[in-house]
């Protein structure tokens, strides 16, 4: 659930900037629908969308390229949230 524009820093260098969320799409429903050997699989691709809001990660790209190790310490950069009025 991070912000459009955070950016990670891992201590060997790297830096991944966050886009967006992947939303779900019927292509990937329907995808998935077929490999489930679904009887119905516009159903199951048309239904994979609401189901699969916010459970499909971040668009993310690589703003300093390099390499990451598992365990490796990381420091988060959030950019600052507006709270506007209606």
């Amino acid at each position: 659930m991070l912000p459009s524009g955070t950016l990670l820093f891992f201590r060997g260098g790297v830096t991944i900037k966050v886009d967006a969320q992947n939303g779900p799409c019927r292509l990937a429903g329907r995808s998935i629908a077929e490999n489930a050997g679904m009887a119905d699989r516009e159903a199951g691709a048309l239904a994979f969308p609401k189901a699969a809001k916010r459970l499909r990660g971040l668009v993310a790209w690589v703003e300093k390229p390099g390499r990451m190790t598992t365990g490796e310490e990381i420091s988060v950069r959030v950019p600052e949230q507006w709270i506007y009025r209606s």
